[in-house]
């Protein structure tokens, strides 16, 4: 039984990857939704601001450029002590004196309000449009975004329709870590979880929803408190009983890690999150889908090492098997669906990646519930409540 068990599990893990791999091309295969018909309604894109990445600036001015018929308003959320956020502001509106962009300078948030969430309530109670799309600020969209998002708002049911990110950091060692874990599991997570029943959460840096959606649920309001600002949304929107559109949008991010800390704090954050969201409150059916899609395949490479190293010949052969496969899959999805943004020098980053996120996830679910956020740190309670330990020194 012992002997058999092992190869079986490699079969298992094998499949996995080959299952998840057709559902990504079957996925990008499926037509996209009719535009709307008659003139476009105006858009606001909201967009909080903090500083603190060196990328910022070209990040934003990339929003700016992006090309669309539809027409546009820019709400920028900037905190009124984030100094250096308001200078390089300053600067980007003076290049682009044509963008429709309004700047707000938004107070401090309370200790346990999310600073992301403040803004975003600022911002759709003064926004214009019809439609709102929440920006993060080191998020970039390609020309036709709302082109390719938008049309799934008119699908029955749909309240919420979101992206799938992909990074383009790769000028160190540590930024193209990060970009290589995300590109490497964000089309492998979210796209599969997407074809087998309708989302439970999005990915919160691009999504977009209609003004009168969100105000008939009560905005962003009562959501300040919670740290998963996406999941929190997500939530308010299944409530009302709208359905989340995964849409086959991809936007690119970059985001700066300057060392080895930097890269374990925005890891640990980044697994914390759904260790307090939806690892506490989904349902028993979608947890359980979620353990299966996200969560247990990641000790697959470990289970494949430990074949190639204790296994006997086919088992090794099986082990192998695996780790080439997933190699060769995170090479042909880069190519094939994210414009090759990881670079032929790092693409030995992806499997080491899966190696090394077991332990990482391992180390979240055990760690002390306290996150960095660009400078501020902030504190997690069970179930996803936050208070502000200390905000960072930015000057004014």
């Amino acid at each position: 039984m012992r002997r058999r068990l092992l190869p079986t599990l490699l079969l298992l893990a094998l499949g996995e990857r080959l299952l998840k791999h057709l559902a990504v091309v079957r996925f990008f295969q499926r037509p996209a939704p009719p535009a709307p018909a008659g003139a476009r309604p105006l858009v606001s894109i909201v967009q909080p601001i903090l500083s603190g990445d060196p990328t910022l600036a070209t990040s934003l001015a990339a929003s700016l450029r992006f090309r669309s018929s539809y027409p546009r308003e820019w709400l920028w959320l900037v905190d009124e002590d984030d100094a250096e956020g308001r200078r390089v502001c300053a600067r980007l509106l003076a290049e682009h004196p044509q963008a429709e962009v309004r700047l707000l300078l938004v107070p401090p948030p309370a200790p346990t309000e999310n600073p992301k969430t403040a803004k975003l309530i600022v911002g759709a109670r003064v926004a214009h449009g019809a439609i709102l799309c929440v920006l993060d600020d080191d998020t970039r969209l390609p020309d036709d975004a709302l082109e390719q998002c938008l049309p799934y708002l008119d699908l029955p049911g749909v309240g919420l329709a979101f992206g799938l990110p992909y990074y383009v950091s790769f000028d160190g060692l540590w930024s193209a870590l990060v970009s290589s874990f995300v590109n490497s599991n964000s089309l492998l997570t979210y796209v599969p979880a997407a074809m087998l029943a309708a989302p439970t959460t999005i990915n919160g840096m691009f999504y977009a929803l209609r003004r009168d959606v969100l105000e008939g649920l009560g905005g962003f309001g009562g959501l300040e408190g919670i740290a998963a600002d996406d999941f929190a949304v997500a939530q308010r929107l299944r409530a009302g009983g709208y359905r989340l559109a995964q849409t086959p949008l991809r936007h690119a991010i970059s985001t700066t890690v300057t060392g080895p800390g930097h890269y374990w704090r925005l890891m640990q954050r980044w697994l914390i999150f759904p260790r307090e969201s939806l690892m506490r409150h989904l349902p028993p059916v979608e947890l359980a889908r979620f353990y299966g899609v996200a969560l247990l395949p990641l000790f697959a490479p470990w289970l494949a090492c430990g074949a190639t190293r204790w296994g006997d010949g086919a088992t090794r052969g099986l082990g192998v098997a695996y780790l080439a496969y997933s190699s060769a899959l995170i090479a042909h999805l880069n190519a094939a669906y994210l414009a090759g943004a990881t670079p032929p020098r790092w693409a030995w980053l992806g499997p080491l990646v899966q190696l090394t996120l077991p332990a990482q996830a391992l180390s979240a679910a055990l760690a002390p519930r306290r996150i960095n956020w660009r400078g501020h740190q902030i504190e997690i309670a069970p179930g996803g409540a936050l208070r502000m330990v200390r905000r960072r020194s930015t000057g004014v």
